[in-house]
């Protein structure tokens, strides 16, 4: 590809993921609120719920293997094709409990098949010695746009322009519009750019070599529990607080992801992966542990809600969640152990699948753990986890 073509698809390949994301974020940011207000569930349900909303992502391997013939790009087509279907059943149809589930399994499955590909074309796309730093700056203007997301939902749900009890769920239906702009671009690309990522070998892949890759992603699995569900269901179940302050959240928590993500792209390229990885571990461990504390304390009485306490869960929200930009560094530890680069995107679509095999046992598993033992145990737990990534460091080969 020349180099005039190649900075043309950055271009297009960054409006691309300014439109996923704005999308992601008017969808994936109020589904806890959409569960809790439209289908009044509990704890338990919640944590069950993640079953057909996540288990999309253990097909991904399959789906890649199989529909890897495509390409990256067509298969990228594909999945946001499987967004849009959702965003419109959901956004206009009131769909009853078992038909929501069915339509929000199909939404979650374009999703995830996206993600791996997602990195697979960032890689693609990015100069020769900065990998880390073109994935902090797709990272950036993925969480740039996640921002505006957030933003829209705050001022939507707080002035009444959005609402769950309204005919047509307005989050949604933009979601629709933005995913229907992204498949526009993606064919355009899928037609211009030259074809050099179909896959040959459809078969599933798994390498010993590999190891530390599966390993990072089984802990991000079980990690991503506490960004989905549990930190906001501590915002919305204990604090008693709306979708309007679950978007004010996200927005300073993707305020400061934008500020990360280019930091940490450059980090990744001077320090290198095992520094990284342990930089990780450390967030992850000291965060998450100090969310479990004040949850517990907010959770037994210690302090009420409303007094100056809130504020520092509501701070240690937000680091919990900051912690997703690091994914980054998984996406590039593949890539450098790769055999072969046809083989990045199928691995990258198993490390998918096995985060998403722990996320559907760790969902469940923590919603009983909340309501048996308290919701510290849960953050406890996921703050534990990140000796995987301490042990993806020291069997790594950098």
């Amino acid at each position: 590809m020349r180099v005039e073509e190649k900075q043309r698809a950055v271009r297009v390949f960054l409006a691309v993921l300014a439109l996923t994301a704005l999308a992601n974020g008017l969808g994936n940011s109020i589904f806890s609120n959409y569960f809790n207000e439209v289908f009044h569930i509990d704890s338990v349900q919640r944590g069950l719920i993640e079953i057909p909303r996540e288990s999309p992502g253990i097909l991904c391997m399959v789906l890649v293997a199989a529909l890897g013939f495509l390409g990256n790009l067509w298969m990228s087509v594909v999945a946001q094709t499987l967004v849009l279907i959702g965003f419109l059943v959901l956004g206009w149809c009131s769909p009853g409990y078992g038909t929501m589930l069915l339509f929000l399994f199909l939404h979650s499955l374009g999703m995830h098949l996206f993600m791996p590909l997602n990195d697979a074309i960032s890689m693609d796309l990015a100069e020769r010695g900065q990998v880390g730093t073109t994935l902090g700056r797709f990272k950036g203007v993925n969480t740039l746009f996640s921002m505006f997301a957030a933003v829209l939902v705050f001022v939507g749900f707080r002035t009444g322009c959005f609402s769950f009890r309204s005919k047509v769920i307005v989050p949604f239906a933009l979601g629709a519009f933005a995913t229907a702009g992204a498949i526009v671009l993606l064919v355009w690309m899928a037609r211009s750019v030259p074809r050099k990522d179909a896959i040959k070998n459809h078969k599933l892949l798994f390498r010993k070599r590999y190891m530390p890759y599966y390993l990072v992603t089984l802990a991000y699995g079980c990690q991503k529990r506490i960004k989905i569900v549990f930190a906001p269901w501590v915002v919305i179940n204990l604090l008693g607080r709306g979708a309007d302050t679950v978007a004010l959240l996200t927005i300073v928590t993707h305020l400061a992801g934008t500020w990360a993500a280019p930091i940490l792209g450059r980090m990744l390229d001077r320090l290198g992966m095992k520094r990284m990885l342990w930089a990780e571990a450390a967030y992850i461990a000291v965060s998450f542990s100090v969310m479990g504390l004040l949850a517990g304390m907010l959770a037994s009485g210690t302090f009420e809600v409303g007094s100056v306490w809130t504020w520092f869960v509501f701070g240690a929200y937000v680091l919990c969640v900051l912690f997703e930009q690091f994914n980054m560094v998984h996406a590039y530890m593949m890539r450098e152990a790769a055999l072969d680069p046809s083989e990045v995107t199928r691995t990258l679509s198993v490390g998918l699948s096995v985060d998403h095999i722990m996320a559907i046992v760790a969902s469940p598993v923590m919603g009983l753990i909340w309501n048996a033992w308290g919701v510290q145990y849960v953050f406890y737990l996921a703050a534990l986890s990140a000796l995987f990534q301490v042990a993806a460091a020291a069997m790594s080969r950098e």
